[in-house]
C-alpha cells in the first residue's frame, strides 16, 4: 500500500468534525511560504539569543490580571 492509499484510508475512518481539522491542517501545508525580510530575520535572531541565554517568561508564570 502506498502512503497515498494510506492517507486515503485513514481519512475515510475520521469522523466530520476530524475531517475539517485534517482539512485545515492540509490546507495550512499547502499554502504558499512566506519570506521574512531582513528586518524580520534579524527580530527571530535576537530572539533566540534572548531565549539561549535564559531570558524568557513562562505563560504559567504571567499574571494575567495584569494584561486587562
Amino acid at each position: 500500500m502506498t502512503v497515498r492509499e494510506e492517507l486515503h484510508n485513514l481519512v475515510d475512518r475520521l469522523g466530520e468534525d476530524d475531517i475539517e481539522e485534517v482539512l485545515d491542517f492540509v490546507q495550512w501545508l499547502l499554502r504558499p511560504t512566506e519570506t521574512l525580510t531582513a528586518d524580520e530575520l534579524e527580530r527571530v535572531r535576537r530572539g533566540e539569543e534572548q531565549i539561549a541565554r535564559g531570558e524568557v517568561v513562562r505563560l504559567a508564570d504571567l499574571d494575567t490580571a495584569d494584561l486587562e
